[in-house]
């Protein structure tokens, strides 16, 4: 008796059934097979499903694309960009050959606004730029441009990047 409970029990949780018990008697017979699990009850028909909601044709058509009947939340939303800067526009200042060079100019100039050094290669060679910006406006660049002529950096020019 204990080998078909066990065979039972080992089958039943391979294929993920349930476990039912083996009673000792079985319609007054001891031991014998295991007893047949109780059937189920019949499936009862649940409430019906709710019917779909129903659309009219005439809102189907003015949802239709090319109708020229915008929907409701269609209406089109007013965009306004704005840039943080019209352009980028820079004042370079020199450009130098060593960086301890373009580090002296950035230090002399930092008043006029952010300085910075930017690296680049010019015909093979890596050059330092000390270059002012971004600035907003032309005329605001402009006016860092005289400002630096003034100082002794009369190559400065005005970049747009």
């Amino acid at each position: 008796m204990m080998k078909g409970s066990l065979g039972v029990v080992l089958a039943a949780l391979m294929l993920g059934g349930c476990v039912y018990e083996e009673s000792a008697t079985r319609d007054g017979q001891e031991g014998g097979s295991p007893r047949m699990p109780p059937p189920r009850p019949p499936m009862q028909a649940s409430a019906p499903a709710p019917q779909p909601d129903r659309v009219r044709a005439a809102d189907l058509s003015r949802l239709s694309p090319g109708t020229g009947v915008p929907g409701p939340e269609a209406e089109p939303a007013t965009i306004t960009r704005r840039a943080p800067y019209p352009s980028r526009l820079y004042v370079q200042a020199a450009s130098y050959v060593t960086r301890a060079q373009a580090e002296r100019a950035r230090r002399s100039i930092a008043g006029l606004g952010p300085a910075v050094i930017y690296m680049a290669y010019v015909d093979d060679q890596l050059r330092y730029r000390v270059r002012i910006g971004p600035l907003r406006t032309p005329e605001r660049s402009e006016s860092v441009r005289a400002a630096l002529v003034r100082r002794g950096y009369g190559d400065a020019i005005i970049v747009r990047d």
